[in-house]
């Protein structure tokens, strides 16, 4: 405030000084110029009453002198050559002589090269005596007064210079008196000698608001104290405010949800302060204003329930309360609800949709009878595909319900295999698909059925989507107490980014393929269900058109 106060006095003087300086200088100007001009004047007068009393000789004069005939013929110039210059009857100044006996103008001049003064007088004989001068410009004026102007300017900024000091001073002087950490800053600003009274209702306002400040915080600190041991080890996330947006208390689990370490570091910190963004703020603001709102918090991998409740007292808003609810959980399972609805509904509608136009036609006479064979084929094969989806979505169904009994037993992995790719063998040979098996017989103790199926499910997966003359290569190995079971084919592959979901039910990296080569979209869903029964776990290694590789680890 001193700072800016000695400032705008150093302004304003050194305005009031270059304003002065401008304005004298064009009073100079101008006084000098009346000068000369009237100096012209009297001269012209003066030679022309020495012409006309026939004097020869014309005093010795600075100024331009040039005599005109009636008819602007020049007869005479100090200056010039008279028989090169051209008429001067045009001129305003002779043609104010010639009519009124004098004249005078104010233009440039090429010969003088500058703002010139003409003056002309209409002698006894007819002829017009004209003097004309340059007059000096502002900037020849400004720079005769310049050293006069630089000196009395710095005097001038020297004395603003300790008066704007001193004056500052004693501005701020009073201020400095005031004792804002007393009981009554008013009081003791008062007793100064130098004190605005103009300042005391300020002064005395700003103390009732601390001493009201302080009485809050001292009453939200009581009760802070008395919340922090019921909020410590609450499980959902919880703040408390005050009525500013500043945080009272915190549990612990809010502190997790924001990576805070100690409560201290936020504690009468702006809620703003561990989450900025833009709708929360908006919340925030909403709810100190007495208005309850709800809200969905992304944070990590995790969701969260925001609930912002207003906190009232004598139906003034005091503050608000802030719950945490962790939804993940329950919105994951949402989600997959929705999905798996939506993707059932959708493999059940194509194969009844066929069945369904099929049997119409059949049905209202417009199937020819030749037509009739390949109809009741093509509503089989979509029965048999709307069974195969329905015994796999039961299937995963018991699987999610951990319905599936342990009916383990001990069995060689290795002939079970050879009657899966068996069984495969005509499919295999319609694509012109190579079937190695390769490892060692060895016994697990396992689900014979489900194991049977995820053998089905992967080398089936493996011909289907093959290239032409490729092969599909099992491998078996134990290692310690796994049995490792290795699916590679040398296939389209599947890309990188659809990779993470490919375990995922019903989908498919490419649908248009998917329903070419059949199938429900839940085979490797039932894979991953059937290792992860066993204690097992599944891995995949692709890249797009150069194959697939899917391990199957289960407990031996």
């Amino acid at each position: 405030m001193q700072k800016r106060i000695y400032i705008n006095f150093l302004v304003l003087i050194l305005f009031c000084v270059l304003l002065l300086a401008g304005s004298f200088s064009l009073f100079f100007l101008n006084a000098v110029r009346t000068g000369e001009m009237t100096a012209i004047r009297n001269n012209a007068h003066l030679m022309a009453e020495l012409l006309n009393h026939g004097v020869g000789n014309l005093p010795r004069e600075a100024a331009r002198i040039t005599i005109i005939a009636p008819d602007g013929l020049v007869l005479m110039d100090s200056h010039a050559r008279p028989e090169v210059m051209g008429s001067r009857a045009d001129r305003d100044e002779v043609i104010e002589a010639l009519q009124s006996g004098s004249g005078e103008a104010m233009r440039h001049s090429g010969v003088l090269d500058g703002a010139t003064f003409y003056y002309a007088i209409r002698l006894q004989d007819g002829n017009v005596l004209r003097l004309s001068r340059t007059l000096n410009s502002l900037g020849e004026v400004f720079t005769t007064i310049l050293p006069a102007l630089i000196a009395v300017t710095a005097i001038i900024l020297i004395t603003a210079h300790i008066a704007a000091r001193r004056l500052t001073h004693r501005i701020i002087k009073p201020l400095g008196t005031i004792d804002l950490e007393s009981s009554d800053g008013s009081d003791s600003a008062h007793d100064s000698k130098d004190f605005y009274e103009e300042l005391l209702p300020y002064l005395r306002k700003i103390n009732n608001q601390k001493q009201e400040i302080e009485r809050q915080l001292s009453a939200l600190k009581n009760r802070a104290d008395t919340i922090d041991a019921i909020t410590a080890n609450m499980q959902e996330g919880l703040l408390l405010l005050d009525q500013n947006g500043l945080i009272l208390a915190a549990s612990n689990s809010m502190l997790e949800i924001f990576g805070v370490n100690k409560e201290s570091d936020i504690i009468q910190k702006n809620v703003l302060h561990i989450y900025r963004d833009a709708e929360f703020a908006q919340a925030v603001r909403k709810c100190l204003k007495g208005t309850h709102s709800e809200m969905v918090f992304l944070r990590d991998d995790s969701i969260y329930n925001i609930y912002l409740n207003p906190v009232y007292n004598d139906e003034i808003c005091r503050g608000a309360i802030i719950f945490f609810i962790d939804k993940t959980e329950h919105h994951k399972v949402e989600n997959l609800r929705r999905e798996f609805s939506a993707n059932v509904s959708h493999e059940l509608k194509t194969p009844l949709t066929t069945i369904s136009a099929l049997s119409e036609m059949m049905t209202n006479g417009m199937a020819k009878s030749e037509d009739f064979v390949s109809f009741a084929a093509k509503i089989s094969v979509q029965s048999k595909r709307l069974i195969d989806i329905i015994e796999d979505i039961i299937r995963l169904s018991q699987f999610d319900e951990d319905r599936f009994e342990r009916e383990f037993s001990v069995f060689d992995v290795y002939e079970l295999t050879e009657s899966v790719i068996s069984v495969l063998q005509d499919k295999a040979t319609e694509k012109n698909v190579m079937l190695k098996l390769v490892g060692q017989s060895f016994s697990i103790t396992a689900n014979n059925h489900l194991i049977d199926e995820l053998l089905y499910n992967l080398i089936e997966n493996g011909i289907k989507y093959n290239k032409e003359g490729g092969t599909v290569t099992v491998s078996l190995t134990k290692e310690n107490e796994w049995c490792k079971i290795t699916v590679s084919d040398t296939g389209i592959g599947i890309p990188k980014e659809h990779q993470a979901r490919i375990f995922e039910r019903f989908y498919r990296v490419d649908n248009s393929r998917s329903k070419r080569t059949g199938g429900t979209g839940l085979g490797l869903s039932i894979v991953k269900h059937i290792a992860e029964h066993h204690n097992g776990r599944v891995a995949l290694d692709s890249a797009e058109g150069m194959g697939t590789t899917i391990v199957c680890y289960i407990k031996a």
